[in-house]
């Protein structure tokens, strides 16, 4: 019934209110928008206080319309505080976003070069054919003599092409052909062993190469993938330069400073003096913005399972390597570049686990991002 009665006397006195004009607002109540400076805690402290000075039974209607006039003005404060104090968050956030796609891209591009500096493609070709073998060439090359001296014959061209029919033969005239016994059983233990090494080894390094070969493959869509990320990403502000361009010509500072045009202009939006229809045009930036936060942070997901994925694929090819069962008693015969693709795969998991893997951009820089941090 208080309450009633106090709600009454209200609606007088803003009948009465042009009336009664020598009753003022107190100077030192006046309630300072979040431009000059007051506190949250303050304006709440504040409002806390009107409340309780409204359920005086002894004030009168202008005092009443005072107060009531005061409590309006202290909530639509506090409203335009949590307005800018979400969009400082957002704006934290997004900023974090783009920090974190710079990061990335580089990383990916990282990724890309290293991809195609590797001479996998070259290594596994010459390990896996063994007419690439000094050896195995020279074996060869006395065949042909012998049957060019005996019978005016060459090697037929099918027997060149084909490294296991050429290895076969090579592998027989080096059993039954002329020289020394020595000679020849020295002759024969290397073409065993380049023959037992392409043989045995032929599938795996052919492994090696195809999913190295997927890797690059897979890399090279993330790269596209950042790119239409990142376009989409600071559309939002009206940035229209794409990520290589941004990146070759250094234009991150231009780019927070559309940020923070855009961010200028929607504060000038929540303080503005009527603000009628803005509430839902604040909604929509809001989940504009916190849909764009969301698509960096699955970017960052995409990214740490392609590096996972890399990392566990060569480290089946460092234990493909590491299990060719003849290699001590091989090798002698096996070439530089077997022991230089096990020094390449080695090092390339040591960047999979370190350069490449970012385990900060998981934790807290994703807190960042997903929640923003405000610096007081």
């Amino acid at each position: 019934m208080e309450k009633l009665i106090h709600l009454a006397l209200w609606c007088c006195a803003l009948l009465l209110s042009g009336a009664q004009t020598s009753t003022k607002v107190d100077p030192q109540n006046a309630v300072p928008g979040p431009a000059g400076g007051e506190l949250p805690s303050t304006l709440r402290d504040r409002w806390r206080e009107v409340e309780s000075e409204l359920g005086r039974p002894e004030l009168d209607a202008a005092q009443l319309l005072a107060l009531w006039q005061q409590k309006d003005r202290l909530e639509r404060s506090l409203r335009e505080w949590e307005q800018l104090e979400d969009l400082s968050l957002l704006k934290v956030r997004y900023q974090k976003g783009i920090d974190l796609i710079k990061l990335l891209y580089e990383k990916v591009l990282a990724l890309d070069h290293h991809f195609h500096g590797m001479q996998i493609y070259q290594q596994v070709m010459f390990l896996s054919n063994p007419n690439a073998y000094p050896a195995f060439q020279k074996t060869r090359n006395l065949m042909e003599e012998n049957l060019r001296k005996k019978q005016s014959l060459r090697l037929p061209g099918i027997l060149l092409s084909n490294p296991y029919l050429s290895a076969a033969f090579s592998l027989i005239a080096s059993f039954v052909g002329d020289g020394e016994i020595k000679q020849r059983q020295t002759e024969f233990d290397e073409i065993s062993c380049i023959l037992d090494f392409t043989v045995r080894m032929n599938a795996e390094l052919q492994i090696i190469h195809h999913e190295t070969e997927y890797l690059r493959s897979a890399n090279q869509q993330l790269k596209l993938e950042c790119e239409q990320l990142f376009a989409d990403y600071v559309k939002v502000v009206d940035y229209l330069v794409d990520l290589e361009t941004c990146r070759r010509e250094d234009d991150w500072e231009n780019l927070y400073q559309y940020l923070d045009d855009y961010v200028g202009k929607l504060q000038e939006t929540i303080t503005a003096p009527d603000p009628l229809l803005e509430p839902s045009r604040l909604r929509k930036i809001g989940v504009n913005l916190e849909f764009a936060t969301q698509r960096v942070a699955e970017f960052i997901n995409q990214y740490h399972q392609f590096i996972n994925q890399g990392l566990q694929y060569y480290r089946k090819f460092d234990n493909i390597l590491a299990h060719y069962e003849n290699e001590s008693t091989c090798h002698q015969e096996l070439p530089y570049q077997f022991q230089e693709l096990q020094r390449d795969i080695e090092g390339t998991i040591v960047k999979f686990e370190s350069t490449y893997n970012l385990p900060e951009i998981q934790g807290s820089r994703m807190k960042d991002l997903l929640y923003g941090i405000l610096d007081r």
